[in-house]
């Protein structure tokens, strides 16, 4: 083969002191999703053998690799970068729990699938994902380089592919905006929206040309080294994922022009990718997959050796002027696009003072606060020069979000239970958030909730409730009775986040109560009274949460307190003053082992309280029938409490396995008419043992539980999200 490319490439002179002319090389990167990894093992024994890369050419995967190798990051920083990621969130749009907005937060923490509405009708979204993580890693990456770019300039001269989604024509993408150039040729159709850029719908390039060594040759390759990641086709016991079925599809589409551009190749490098797939990005898959490219670069090492010897190649030293570096001088922040939010909002919302030293992850997080607003296709950034340090830009793209919410929960409090909600976000109106949940069981209800959030005033809110509930009434764990209630509210509140975490809000409602509830304690005796009840409630609240999940947090603190006028506001006999408080912990403890520390409190501050306001305990989260509901392991849901109710709980919590999780928990109650437990406080005391497990469709709960007021165990079981 050598011998082939001496006669492509003759010496100037025959006297040994003359230097041969030295070939372009150029590097194919085929593409292949997760099995692109394999790609770095190979440009890693490349810089090793002191291989110089003129051109590198890839799609899909490749298109990643050789992009952010061809602006001067090497082989091994590049593996240090794929391994450090969280593939499972650089994939999907999700940001951090603590970086949502509150509405954003309970959509995720309510259901399990949401679906875009157009047009009045449910429709399935361009792609799975937007790309909004990845985009802007690769914005992070290739900071250096500015919006526009001319892609032949770069340490290594670089174009990769892509498919117009509208005509089926290849796109080959060698100028521009460097980061959307590499997104559009990943952009696996089904798995991530299409690239709009430059007024073309983009997606994977791998649908038109999967190994584009003739991209290669066009740019002035002289001498072609491919590597080669495409599976053989499947056979039909192997076609059994959709990310199979999509290669395999894929793999047909350019199957005659893979033939003809494998021919161009002067050297192919194929490296052992069996046993993965397009979507093996895990981390055990990125070490293997890595080594893999290694050994299959170390397999023809003798070809290399002797390519390097024809021509006395010798690798020049890797530039890095287009690699990022720790942070960034940036003056100042314009916002471009059709965002309809007022820029102080912006600019508070953002959270990084001007001027100031920012580094990539700085600004991502940053991002992360502005996107998990909700109502945003994507949002990325580039950098430009200015006189005194840089010019940070952000691309907005905002939608008219509209999507249809489904939740699914069972227990053995409220049976099953559907909740169908139905949110819009759209920024250009008054009330930019607008969401209406329906829930379908035995213990139907209705919420319609609207909110103006576009500036930095405080976000105003209008909440219609109804609710429809049976509760069971225990004592000493022996069922006295079930109550129905029927449940209205409608009301007006106010909120706003300060110092980062804290949230001050405020609020007046109007309730209605209707039904069959449990009147105070008389003795130890319970009895049940009709209501028919109009009751006004304001109320103020701080809350704190920076717990990094709902469900299974690792390390955080969340806290709410509210005080509240219960009553006839205009009879000061009547209004009762009532203060709850809760308060949940989460320590790391060692390993994958966590400590829980909860707390509890309630008091009701004039023995006129109204009944229906009555402190209530026991149960589990997921059976809180109130919003002032006080949970305790051991005891069924619901038994009645004094007016001045404590609780605290220390739990220790084992990640036994993957997404399975072991709690074990001891909780103490005390309770009394008085708040210094001054007249017949009592104590209970219990706790229990509980099994968690995470799943797609929410958390499945069991606990077994114990007190010392019951004389057998309390049993509570719930799978799906809780609402």
């Amino acid at each position: 083969m050598i011998f082939l490319v001496q006669l492509a490439f003759p010496t100037v002179g025959q006297n040994t002191n003359t230097e041969r002319k030295r070939p372009k090389i150029a590097v194919v990167l085929s593409g292949g999703g997760a099995k692109g990894f394999a790609h770095i093992g190979v440009l890693k024994i490349l810089e090793q053998e002191g291989i110089p890369i003129d051109i590198i050419v890839g799609t899909s995967m490749g298109g990643l690799v050789g992009g952010i190798y061809s602006i001067g990051y090497e082989a091994a920083a590049i593996e240090n970068l794929v391994k450090s990621f969280d593939w499972n969130m650089t994939l999907n749009d999700d940001v951090p729990r603590l970086l949502r907005s509150r509405n954003e937060q309970q959509l995720k923490q309510r259901y399990f699938l949401s679906l875009p509405i157009s047009e009045k009708k449910i429709t399935l979204p361009q792609g799975l994902m937007k790309g909004q993580n990845v985009l802007n890693l690769f914005c992070g990456l290739a900071g250096e380089l500015g919006a526009e770019a001319d892609f032949s300039t770069f340490p290594i001269s670089f174009a990769c592919i892509a498919t117009d989604l509208e005509t089926g024509e290849e796109v080959v993408l060698n100028r521009g905006f460097l980061p959307t150039a590499m997104y559009s040729s990943m952009a696996i159709p089904f798995a991530f929206k299409p690239s709009d850029r430059e007024g073309r719908l983009l997606v994977d390039g791998g649908i038109v040309n999967n190994f584009p060594t003739d991209v290669a040759k066009q740019m002035g390759a002289d001498i072609i080294i491919g590597v080669d990641i495409r599976s053989d086709y499947n056979k039909r016991g192997d076609l059994k994922s959709m990310s199979n079925i999509l290669g395999q599809l894929i793999g047909f589409f350019d199957q005659d022009k893979y033939i003809a551009n494998k021919n161009l190749c002067d050297i192919i490098i194929r490296p052992d990718i069996t046993g993965y797939s397009v979507s093996s990005f895990n981390s055990a898959a990125v070490d293997t997959l890595i080594l893999r490219g290694e050994k299959a670069a170390l397999d023809i090492i003798d070809d290399l050796k002797e390519l390097k010897s024809a021509y006395h190649l010798q690798r020049s030293n890797h530039l890095r002027n287009y690699t990022k570096p720790e942070s960034w001088y940036i003056t100042n922040v314009k916002y471009n696009g059709n965002y309809h939010l007022a820029d102080d909002f912006m600019d508070n919302t953002f959270g990084l003072e001007m001027p100031g030293n920012y580094s990539a992850e700085k600004i991502k997080m940053g991002i992360d606060r502005l996107y998990g607003l909700g109502g945003f296709k994507q949002i990325y950034y580039y950098l430009v020069n200015n006189e005194e340090g840089k010019t940070l830009h952000l691309k907005i793209e905002a939608e008219k979000v509209f999507t249809q919410n489904i939740g699914f929960k069972v227990n053995t409090a409220d049976a099953a239970a559907i909740l169908l909600n139905t949110t819009r976000q759209n920024y250009a109106n008054i009330f930019g958030f607008f969401s209406t949940s329906a829930e379908l069981s035995v213990n139907p209800g209705l919420d319609i909730t609207l909110e103006t959030n576009k500036t930095n005033f405080p976000t105003v809110g209008i909440q219609l409730r109804g609710k429809y509930q049976n509760i069971n009434t225990y004592d000493k764990g022996v069922k006295l009775f079930k109550s129905t209630l029927f449940y209205t509210s409608a009301g007006i509140y106010i909120y706003q986040p300060v110092f980062k975490r804290y949230v001050f809000g405020a609020g007046i409602k109007e309730e209605y109560f209707n039904g069959n509830i449990f009147s105070k304690a008389i003795g130890f005796q319970l009895e049940q009274n009709k209501i028919d009840l109009f009751l006004t409630n304001v109320y103020a609240y701080v809350s704190f949460d920076n717990m990094d999940d709902f469900y299974f947090p690792t390390k955080g603190m969340s806290m709410t307190s509210e005080f509240s006028l219960l009553g006839d506001l205009q009879d000061n006999e009547k209004i009762c003053p009532a203060l709850y408080f809760k308060m949940k912990n989460v320590l790391p403890a060692w390993g994958k082992t966590s400590w829980l520390f909860d707390l509890y409190g309630r008091g009701l501050f004039n023995t006129n309280y109204p009944q229906v306001k009555t402190n209530v305990i026991g149960g589990e989260p997921y059976t809180q029938y109130f919003d002032y509901h006080l949970p305790f392991v051991g005891l069924p849901a619901v038994n009645v409490g004094s007016e001045y109710v404590y609780i605290s709980s220390l739990g220790l919590r084992f990640n036994i396995y993957d997404s399975q999780y072991l709690t074990f928990i001891a909780n103490g109650l005390l309770q009394d008419s008085d708040w210094l437990l001054r007249k017949d406080y009592k104590i209970i005391y219990g706790g229990g043992i509980r099994y968690s497990l995470k799943t797609k469709l929410g958390p499945l709960d069991t606990t077994v539980g114990y007190s010392n007021v019951i004389n057998k165990p309390t049993f509570s079981a719930s799978f799906g999200y809780w609402f």
